[in-house]
């Protein structure tokens, strides 16, 4: 009896042993992805941000710029 008993933990030790290995390498795949979204999408704003400033360009990215009218000038006081 004793020895289905080492037999079934030797078991049970190598499969969680499996998940573990394979857990690392999907999180080390996933942290890898998730890395390179960030930096895309943190260029993604820099370069969007940067093109705001260029007046020619800035009517196809931000169309409430349309809409904005003429400024009221108003006497201070």
């Amino acid at each position: 009896m004793s020895r289905n008993k080492e037999a079934k933990d030797t078991q049970e030790d190598a499969g969680a042993e499996e998940y573990t290995e394979l857990f690392l390498t999907f999180s080390g795949w996933m942290e890898t992805v998730l890395r390179k979204a960030l930096i895309i999408t943190l260029a993604g704003l820099c370069l969007f941000q940067i093109i705001l400033f260029i007046p020619a360009l800035k009517g196809y990215i931000a169309s409430a710029d349309r809409f904005e009218g003429v400024a009221i000038d108003r006497p201070a006081g």
